[in-house]
């Protein structure tokens, strides 16, 4: 090999970051993103909801939730969990809505659900977060 294609090797493409940069799996994808010194939660979970396309109801549960967690975390302590019938007190959605949009959040990893909390929505322990590759999107834009 001429020391001109080692050196071609040696330098990384564009393409080549990408790849290195692209997470795994969707597992991975969906995982909650750590915040950097300085920035703050509230900020970027609103951005990355309001650019998701997500339904207005998952949207409305979503920032329904927010209003009860820290501004610059997204900690949402034990006395402020909303449950189930705080959330559909104040989104006006009945229970059964209330559910469906809690799963899709869930799913698609703005909702973080204790492991040690109960299955049933009435009582388990939520949190909001934002997913790795949106904290990914949002740093970029």
């Amino acid at each position: 090999m001429t020391t001109d294609a080692l050196v071609r090797r040696a330098i990384p493409t564009p393409r080549d970051i990408a790849e290195k940069s692209r997470p795994t799996s969707t597992a991975e994808m969906l995982t909650p993103g750590p915040l950097l010194r300085g920035e703050r939660f509230r900020p970027l979970f609103e951005q990355g909801i309001r650019g998701s396309k997500m339904t207005p109801h998952a949207r409305l549960v979503a920032f329904t939730l927010l209003s009860h967690a820290s501004a610059r975390t997204g900690e949402l302590p034990a006395d402020r969990q909303p449950f189930l019938a705080g959330l559909v007190a104040a989104t006006g959605l009945n229970p059964g809505q209330v559910v469906v949009q809690l799963r899709v959040l869930e799913q698609r990893g703005w909702v973080h659900r204790d492991p040690a909390s109960p299955q049933a929505y009435e009582h388990a322990v939520l949190r909001p977060v934002i997913p790795r590759y949106v904290l990914a999107q949002l740093r970029a834009d």
